[in-house]
């Protein structure tokens, strides 16, 4: 585009005000499109200053709760067993042991994890079929694609090899 607009500049140089509304054409496009973009995508920093509760509940705080789910978030976080158990475990083998009394949290993190994993398959499928031009069938390449790397690299460790496994995975 750039090139373009460059010669634009070198052929109509004498006529300036055709060069003058072309660049303010470009102008208000790019300012309609940081509007669009700002409607349609959050900013980071508050998109992930929202779900930071989720990766580490010790540490940050939930807002808008109810003020029974606010009791129940401050009981949870004030546990020492549940803090260790988030130090041993990945975050939804944590979240899937979590006790039914803390259900709200588990629930409310549930929908969080469960949308993350679904976009991370939806994308892992766009760039596979992008990559092979939409001619594959993408069930086996999904699977690689969103499945759990250490988990897979442990299970072929154990089977080729089970002398050799360590808990690294």
């Amino acid at each position: 585009m750039f090139a373009n607009v460059n010669e634009f500049v070198k052929i109509y140089k004498e006529e300036e005000q055709y060069v003058k509304v072309v660049f303010i054409t470009i102008e208000n496009h790019l300012a309609m499109l940081v509007q669009n973009f700002k409607k349609y995508f959050l900013d980071d920093d508050k998109l992930v200053a929202s779900y930071e509760w989720v990766r580490d509940s010790f540490r940050t705080t939930l807002e808008s709760l109810s003020a029974a789910e606010e009791e129940i978030f401050i009981e949870f976080t004030a546990s020492d067993e549940i803090q260790r158990e988030f130090s041993n475990k990945s975050l939804f083998e944590f979240w899937a042991g979590v006790d039914d009394a803390f259900s709200p949290l588990k629930t409310r993190t549930f929908r969080i994890l469960l949308l993350y994993y679904c976009e991370a398959g939806f994308s892992a499928v766009a760039a596979s079929k992008t990559k092979y031009r939409s001619r594959l069938i993408i069930d086996k390449e999904l699977r690689v694609a969103i499945c759990n790397k250490n988990l897979l690299l442990k299970n072929f460790a154990i089977r080729d090899r089970p002398e050799v496994v360590t808990n690294n995975y």
